[in-house]
């Protein structure tokens, strides 16, 4: 008997400590439960997010690669396409999933650059090409070349001096156009040019128009190529009714005839 009271508090103890171990133990089960959930949540994210990252490469390459080819650019660029087996094989964890993000993330950051650098090339092939002076400057035709470029006798004073562009008799009123696009420059009455028109074509290109009637543009507006910006006259220091055309680069005049159609 007294070794059944004495037996009875052991038991006892024993009962409750099983009874902690046991809700611990369901404790720990519930965390674990939730915190295997969180982490399908969170690999399933992961995993989205990695098929839209894979998803949006290949639009980039896909339009990247059209471009190249568009402008014949393969010599220039080169695209890498993503790895289309990323996302065919299991991810065993976090690091795994990871590991796969960071690889992808870093083509998206190339695939960027190399976009970056595409669009760039583009813009500067779409503006040398809308820059480039090529064109006659008085488009419509019926005019003559009076004088050219070099050595001539001045028709004022008999003497020789340098002609330091091209000259075309034509029409009083006739248009002129811009042979290039760029921003206008100087628009003004010179002493000796008269009427005046100036455009700026970027990297040291202008190209100037003299003793013209009527000034069509202001400073500081942009024209296209073949736009009127003047009409023929004989203004300034002229014999008859002319334009004098120059084509300058880094403010030293060049033979406009260069720069004319054939």
């Amino acid at each position: 008997m007294v070794l059944a009271l004495l037996q009875l508090p052991l038991a006892l103890y024993l009962y409750s400590q099983w009874q902690n171990t046991q809700q611990h133990n369901q404790q720990l089960a519930r965390q674990l439960e939730q915190q295997q959930r969180s982490q399908q949540l969170q690999l399933k994210r992961i995993g989205q997010r990695l098929g839209q990252l894979q998803a949006e490469l290949g639009q980039l390459t896909a339009v990247g690669q059209r471009l190249v080819n568009d402008y014949d650019l393969g010599d220039e660029i080169s695209l890498q396409r993503p790895d289309p087996n990323l996302l065919k094989r299991p991810f065993s964890g976090f690091a795994d999933l990871h590991q796969g993000l960071a690889r992808l993330s870093a083509q998206s950051r190339e695939q960027g650059m190399t976009l970056a650098a595409l669009e760039s090339l583009l813009l500067n092939l779409h503006i040398n090409e809308i820059t480039r002076i090529q064109g006659h400057p008085v488009p419509e035709g019926g005019v003559r070349l009076s004088s050219g470029f070099g050595q001539r006798r001045d028709p004022f004073t008999g003497r020789t001096r340098w002609h330091k562009g091209v000259d075309f008799s034509g029409k009083l009123g006739q248009p002129i156009a811009a042979t290039a696009a760029g921003v206008v420059s100087t628009v003004e009455h010179h002493p000796a040019f008269g009427g005046l028109v100036e455009i700026n074509h970027g990297q040291g290109w202008i190209t100037r128009y003299a003793h013209v009637d009527t000034k069509l543009v202001e400073v500081g507006e942009y024209v296209e190529k073949g736009q009127h910006i003047a009409l023929m006259g004989r203004t300034g220091r002229a014999t008859g009714v002319h334009l004098h055309y120059e084509v300058l680069k880094g403010n030293k005049q060049l033979d406009p005839a260069r720069f004319l159609p054939n």
